[in-house]
């Protein structure tokens, strides 16, 4: 049973039973394998359960003889690569299995690692700009659908907006935030220090829309090539007020060889860094 409302065996002798929906329940059964990836929960009461597998919000078993246990992602070890086209950048996607994603950026020539909040990789497995789907651009963002391999879902991608849509229409929610993350260093030779009075950021958020948390911009700092950082502080922006550039950091004491690494994480204040300048005179 694949990709359904609901499974359900009650009162019954169940040698396999499995699904894709928003639950999974087996009562007073006798159950050889109860599996589902993912839903929203999973229930086996009074019964007899050999194994139980599922990936989702919540496993339950009450009143059960349970061999096995188990919960989470079925590995995937496989290497996809797609293509899609967004604001006249052509990407291409590469998902290294388990491991992580890879995006490179044909227009910048630049490459990027993607992942979600809790997973190494992005949860999009595959998509294409999909030629039919123009009429829900409007609606949605763009033409560009990509598939959920976590949730089991088809999503549009919307440049615009700063945040995640949760996969869980109950969840209480319904905006994830996730962190763009961009660094940047001033190398530095010789003995001679040199004074870093003040970081300026300067970007766009075309408007924050963010209503269930608060995006803030990070900034941290290193002196030993990336080895450990310091953070500088984080600057929040309430959804309801227009942060004016720059994003200023300041009296961040003074730097030497080799030089300086730059972080600066974002969840959901910029849609786009136009630059970072760096004030090392008193002037």
């Amino acid at each position: 049973m694949v990709a359904t409302a609901g499974v359900r065996a009650s009162g019954a002798y169940v040698t396999s039973l499995t699904g894709t929906s928003n639950a999974v329940q087996a009562s007073q059964a006798f159950v050889r394998v109860l599996y589902n990836i993912p839903t929203t929960g999973v229930l086996a009461s009074s019964a007899y359960v050999t194994t139980l597998m599922q990936t989702s919000n919540e496993v339950r078993s009450s009143a059960a003889y349970v061999t096995v246990l188990w919960r989470g992602r079925v590995a995937q070890p496989q290497l996809r690569a797609w293509t899609y086209t967004m604001d006249g950048h052509d990407f291409y996607v590469l998902r290294l299995g388990d491991f992580t994603t890879l995006v490179y950026d044909t227009f910048s020539k630049q490459w990027s690692e993607w992942c979600g909040a809790d997973l190494p990789f992005w949860r999009a497995n595959t998509g294409m700009n999909w030629i039919g789907g123009q009429k829900f651009a409007t609606d949605y963002g763009s033409n560009v659908i990509v598939g959920d391999d976590t949730w089991g879902l088809l999503w549009f991608l919307d440049p615009l907006l700063p945040y995640d849509e949760a996969p869980d229409s109950e969840a209480p929610a319904q905006q994830i935030p996730f962190d763009r993350i961009v660094t940047g260093e001033v190398t530095l030779r010789g003995r001679d220090s040199v004074p870093c009075y003040g970081i300026f950021l300067a970007g766009d958020n075309y408007g924050l829309t963010a209503t269930d948390f608060t995006p803030g911009v990070t900034l941290e700092t290193s002196d030993d090539d990336a080895r450990t950082f310091d953070n500088q502080g984080t600057i929040t922006v309430p959804a309801d007020y227009q942060q004016e550039d720059p994003y200023e950091w300041l009296s961040l004491g003074l730097m030497s060889s080799p030089g300086r690494v730059f972080r600066i994480t974002d969840n959901g204040v910029f849609t786009r860094i136009d630059g970072m300048d760096m004030n090392d005179n008193a002037g």
